[in-house]
């Protein structure tokens, strides 16, 4: 199915070296002990550990996620309601990196196909195809996820993931996301929506480099990582109410 980094998208080729900008997503202690997450762009407000994101979808190709545990689950169903239609001609791509290949399902006048039973749960990421000349916002209401969250990516493969948690910003140094289990040659590739082309991170000796660390542009976004180890790398994020 050619390089996965593109699929689908095979029309846009453009990999840049990255130039990391941290955004990060503060988490701040109110006096009971509640915990409002809220990203440098205001999008994104959770107190405690229940709100809503918005997510822009760009004109085009875009990776989404949904870092929320919604109810009464994390169906597209459910996150993408599309009973009147508004999602008529989009089209979502769920990858399996265990099976190497993608699940389409396309938004109807109605819903969505497949029974719009796919799910998109914290840590998972999709495409979805906006057809039209216009950016949509989508809200996704849930439960922000808590305690030891381990995202399993899976070796010698591609995997298509996110944060588990509603934050943005450097993998690495986010104190949320605290990526810091890559072995050399592992790569990122995360996707820019507005300008539809990638920009590339990949490991070295001892990790990624500070110059070069990846990064997950948008609360609500998510990426390619390459596992070019024999065995899954466990990416564990901590998050506590009160901590």
């Amino acid at each position: 199915m050619g390089d996965l980094r593109k699929s689908p998208c095979t029309r846009n080729k453009n990999v840049n070296i990255m130039r990391t900008k941290t955004i990060l997503l503060s988490a701040l202690l109110g006096s009971l002990g509640s915990v409002s997450l809220m990203a440098q762009s205001t999008n994104v407000y959770s107190l405690n550990a229940v709100g809503y994101i918005n997510v822009t979808i760009e004109p085009g190709y875009n990776i989404i996620s949904c870092p929320l545990i919604a109810s009464p689950d994390n169906t597209v169903n459910t996150l993408l309601t599309n009973g009147t239609g508004q999602f008529k001609k989009f089209s979502m791509y769920f990858w399996s990196a265990a099976a190497a290949s993608y699940t389409e399902v396309q938004g109807s006048g109605t819903g969505w196909g497949a029974g719009g039973t796919n799910t998109l749960n914290p840590g998972q990421a999709a495409w979805i195809n906006n057809p039209s000349n216009s950016p949509v916002t989508v809200t996704f209401v849930g439960t922000v996820p808590s305690g030891s969250l381990t995202n399993t990516l899976l070796p010698n493969t591609f995997n298509l993931v996110s944060s588990i948690l509603p934050t943005s910003g450097d993998l690495v140094t986010n104190p949320l996301m605290n990526f810091t289990t890559a072995v050399k040659k592992d790569q990122v590739y995360m996707w820019n929506a507005v300008t539809q082309s990638y920009t590339e991170a990949q490991a070295g000796a001892t990790g990624f480099p500070a110059s070069g660390q990846p990064y997950q542009t948008n609360v609500g976004g998510g990426f390619w990582y390459l596992n070019n180890t024999n065995t899954p790398n466990n990416w564990v994020e901590n998050f506590s109410v009160g901590q």
